[in-house]
């Protein structure tokens, strides 16, 4: 099957530093993963993959067609600086995505446990 490449909005917002792309990918029946639309994206814009943030990859029932909804970073710090965490996470293995969030979770248990020691300590 081929892959084709609709462009339905191609907005530069300014005020944000990116790009919104919306996008429908033609005759990939749910097919298609994060890092190939990524990928896809990259390629016909001549950007680095690294700069692209998939917000919204969605499928219609009875349809061979993927909808899509992507912010294109000029810098993939802006990225990091403007989006909320999670969608950043969203992009990484599994494996590494649990280490972060144990990693945090650890964190926030040794800060409750500091403050309730410290509550007793006054008492």
């Amino acid at each position: 099957m081929s892959t084709d490449l609709v462009v339905l909005r191609d907005y530069d917002n300014q005020l944000m530093n990116r790009r919104e792309l919306q996008v429908i990918f033609r005759n990939v029946p749910g097919n298609i993963n994060k890092k190939e639309a990524i990928e896809t994206i990259s390629k016909a814009n001549k950007v680095d993959s690294k700069s692209i943030i998939p917000i919204e990859i969605k499928c219609n029932k009875g349809s061979t067609d993927v909808n899509a909804f992507f912010h294109i970073y000029k810098d993939e710090n802006i990225a990091k600086e403007t989006l909320p965490q999670y969608i950043s996470m969203r992009l990484l293995e599994k494996v590494e995505r649990k280490r972060i969030i144990d990693e945090a979770k650890a964190v926030k248990l040794k800060e409750k446990q500091q403050a309730s020691e410290k509550g007793k300590s006054k008492k």
